[in-house]
């Protein structure tokens, strides 16, 4: 079931990691807008494919709030919206969401896929912390576990591709 997600993992990590760049000022954010979008469309197209073809919901609603998460990026990036606090404020609903999903898993022996998503609730609490608390002492954090983030997510997608799977399907 894993080939298709590794398309999208591998999507979504680059545009982790192109949004730390963009949170850095090194790329325009009209850009970045749309490769918000474009990786939320493929986000929402894994939902489609986990849930309907595979009847696996749990991953159909973990690609969806990263899908959301990136329309939603995409669309303030394009209307060059500069209070987010919305988005921020959504962003912690999601850290707490991550939470039971890395529990859930890591019970499971999905041991994997319970790190990626501890590494997914921090990373949205610090979106929480910049965005909706408005402290921009989060920012540099932020910019760094977006690295780290986009990095390991992007790295997943590769080894899923490949036919890898060994630390997430045990």
């Amino acid at each position: 079931m894993a080939d298709y997600a590794g398309v999208a993992l591998l999507i979504i990590g680059m545009n982790v990691f192109l949004n730390a760049l963009w949170l850095q000022g090194k790329v325009p954010g009209k850009d970045v807008g749309v490769f918000n979008l474009l990786a939320g469309a493929t986000g929402v197209a894994a939902s489609f494919w986990a849930g309907w073809l595979h009847g696996n919901f749990a991953m159909s609603a973990g690609f969806l709030l990263f899908s959301f998460t990136f329309i939603w990026v995409g669309v303030n990036a394009l209307r060059e919206q500069e209070d987010q606090r919305a988005l921020g404020w959504y962003s912690f609903l999601v850290a707490l969401v991550a939470i039971p999903y890395a529990i859930v898993n890591f019970n499971a022996g999905f041991y994997g896929w319970a790190i990626e998503w501890i590494i997914y609730a921090v990373l949205w609490f610090l979106f929480w912390v910049l965005l909706g608390l408005q402290r921009s002492a989060a920012l540099k954090p932020a910019i760094a576990m977006a690295y780290v983030t986009g990095t390991v997510v992007m790295v997943t997608g590769y080894l899923f591709i490949n036919g890898w799977q060994e630390p997430f399907y045990l």
